[in-house]
């Protein structure tokens, strides 16, 4: 399906992205920010970056491709914190992916809440409810649009950085300070797209909060709270200072635990519709637990 706009404001100009999200309100940023990069719009004959600044009279073409796959129940124990009609916090367990992309399609989160029929969000059908997510290592709380309009609130209160995120880091290492901030911009790694950096080019700028719960004979537990919410911005900064985090097979040292030591422990949001403040907590797991006893 082909979507033909022209844009016209009297005015200055306006990003090609935010023009879309404001003519396109059906479909995600993130969907659309996916057709700006996969050449499916073109501004002019020409296709342009989300960046581009539209002036008045540009002609620009989006083609919307159909989505002809239906996503499929998945049946895994996926613990439930909180839900009511708008809204819905999940604890995610480790090693399950949020959303299905590339070769996972059925095995995801999302394929877990619909056999469980929970009713989400379909701003995008492909991934139904998401306004946030983890990686696949980190467990821990998450939360999920049940409808269109709670989907939208809760993507600006994460763009707006109102949304306040509390992790629990297992790292290498003896930090100095007790309580110190990171500010380091992150940027795609140049050789492996699907790795973060620490650079000063091409970069975004990412803030982590964090905090010194626990000293143990190598290690430290780590409280840690990113204002930012870049791609592995925890691991990543955690790795630059010198404190890799136990079991991080992408950013940290060689070691011999198969769990990635990152747990998303606490999230505090305002409801979407009634603004009422919230506050979920998922407990550490078994195996987290364990190696601090130990």
């Amino acid at each position: 399906m082909k979507k033909v706009f022209k844009a016209s404001f009297d005015e200055g100009k306006i990003r090609l992205d935010k023009f879309l999200s404001c003519q396109l309100a059906d479909i995600s940023r993130s969907k659309i920010s996916f057709l700006i990069k996969e050449g499916l719009v073109k501004v002019n004959q020409h296709s342009k970056k989300g960046s581009y600044l539209l002036s008045s009279g540009d002609q620009i073409e989006v083609e919307i491709p159909k989505n002809n796959k239906r996503l499929k129940p998945y049946k895994k124990p996926v613990s439930v914190i909180w839900e009511d009609k708008d809204l819905l916090a999940v604890y995610k367990p480790q090693g399950l992916v949020v959303h299905p992309h590339g070769r996972n399609r059925d095995k995801t989160l999302v394929n877990v809440l619909l056999y469980m029929k929970k009713q989400l969000s379909g701003l995008d059908p492909q991934r139904p409810g998401v306004v946030h997510r983890l990686d696949k290592e980190t467990s821990g709380v998450m939360v999920l649009a049940k409808n269109n309009l709670a989907h939208k609130i809760l993507v600006e209160q994460f763009k707006n950085r109102q949304i306040k995120k509390e992790y629990y880091a297992l790292a290498w290492g003896q930090p100095k300070n007790d309580k110190f901030k990171v500010s380091l911009s992150l940027r795609r790694n140049k050789k492996n797209r699907l790795k973060m950096e620490v650079g000063l080019s091409d970069s975004k700028t990412a803030e982590t909060n964090i905090k010194v719960l626990k000293r143990l004979d190598n290690m430290t537990l780590l409280s840690v709270s990113p204002k930012t919410g870049r791609m592995h911005q925890i691991r990543v900064h955690l790795r630059f200072l010198g404190y890799p985090i136990i079991g991080d097979k992408k950013y940290g040292k060689k070691d011999n635990y198969k769990n990635l030591f990152l747990h998303a422990y606490r999230l505090k949001i305002k409801h979407p519709l009634s603004g009422r403040p919230l506050e979920f907590k998922a407990e550490l797991p078994q195996y987290f637990k364990k190696i601090i006893e130990e």
